[in-house]
């Protein structure tokens, strides 16, 4: 819970310094006016910020402007404020109201050190719209994000675990650490390792988090605000582990899916392998859509290779085996013989 908090402070903090995409400012805005943590974070941040005098604009702080305006707030209430007449006498003030002037230095500090330590200890990348080249962790673990996958982490590891916070599409190999699990995070779903390899698919927009195991043993499973454990899977070699975020429900399945590693190996493997199933598993890699002009097509297979070949070079293949049509309305293809 401590992790989620803090990556939506940090989500926020950048929100309201201006550093955000304006996809981040889109997905952000609608965070804080429809989920009532984000709301409740942003409210009390921007408090602070606006009596630090943060520019919105740069992020920076200014200093001096924030303190006349803690202290022009400080003389309204102190002592000095009661308007009884004294001839050449300097106010009597209290304990409480040098505590209250101490307090607001602090405060002030407190702000502007989280603000800089945020930006200092923790780093964000984003892949766009391609794969991105493999992250290399301080931990000596390597990320491979799929497009549209952002990932936090920090600079370097601390304390007795090692945290992430992760959406989007990736895969995972986690350096041996046993006094230190690996903790990925996305949403209210967790995975759990102690060195292991394995595929993450969560998308902000789908309802449904995946993790399949490429080798060792992940343990998978979802929390509620409090951070207690509502249910979870223990996963090994060959397992998928499937969460549905609407449901609440987790499961442990057999990956029937060969080619859930298309997107960083480039191979795509057929065998008698009907239609449907093809076109999914190419629209996924090449991120298009098809749709069937006849329900009968799914009926064909197809036993096929593609390593790292174009996706007019595969439509060319399934056009030849089968005498199909494929006509191009963008990025959706029509279907037909």
């Amino acid at each position: 819970m401590y992790f989620e908090n803090r990556d939506i402070k940090n989500k926020i903090t950048r929100f309201i310094a201006g550093e955000c995409s304006a996809d981040e400012q889109r997905v952000i805005s609608g965070l804080i006016q429809s989920n009532e943590e984000y709301k409740k974070i942003f409210e009390e941040m921007s408090g602070t910020w606006k009596l630090a005098g943060v520019t919105v604009a740069s992020g920076e702080f200014d200093v001096n402007g924030a303190w006349e305006k803690v202290s022009s707030r400080i003389e309204a209430t102190s002592p000095a404020r009661n308007h009884k007449p004294v001839v050449r006498q300097m106010p009597v003030r209290g304990i409480g109201w040098y505590a209250m002037r101490v307090a607001a230095v602090l405060i002030i500090g407190l702000a502007i050190s989280q603000f800089f330590f945020n930006r200092s200890s923790e780093k964000t990348f984003a892949s766009g719209a391609t794969t991105s080249a493999p992250l290399s962790l301080s931990d000596g673990s390597t990320i491979f994000l799929n497009s549209a996958s952002t990932i936090k982490f920090p600079e370097k590891f601390g304390g007795n675990n090692r945290e992430v916070y992760f959406w989007g599409e990736a895969f995972f190999e986690i350096a041996h650490d046993p006094s230190r699990p690996f903790i990925i995070e996305s949403g209210d779903a967790r995975i759990k390792v102690l060195g292991t390899s394995f595929n993450v698919k969560a998308y902000p927009e789908s309802n449904r988090i995946e993790v399949v195991v490429n080798s060792g043993k992940v343990l998978f499973y979802h929390v509620d605000k409090s951070d207690n454990i509502l249910g979870q899977v223990t996963l090994t070699k060959g397992e998928k582990g499937v969460f549905d975020r609407l449901t609440g429900q987790i499961a442990r399945l057999v990956n029937d899916e060969p080619n859930y590693l298309s997107w960083k190996t480039g191979v795509l493997v057929f065998s008698e392998t009907s239609l449907d199933k093809v076109l999914g598993a190419i629209g996924q890699k090449y991120g298009v859509t098809f749709s069937l002009a006849d329900k009968d097509l799914c009926q064909l297979k197809l036993t096929a290779t593609f390593d790292n070949e174009s996706l007019d070079s595969v439509l060319e293949v399934l056009k030849l085996v089968h005498n199909l049509q494929f006509v191009n309305n963008g990025k959706d293809y029509l279907v037909n013989k």
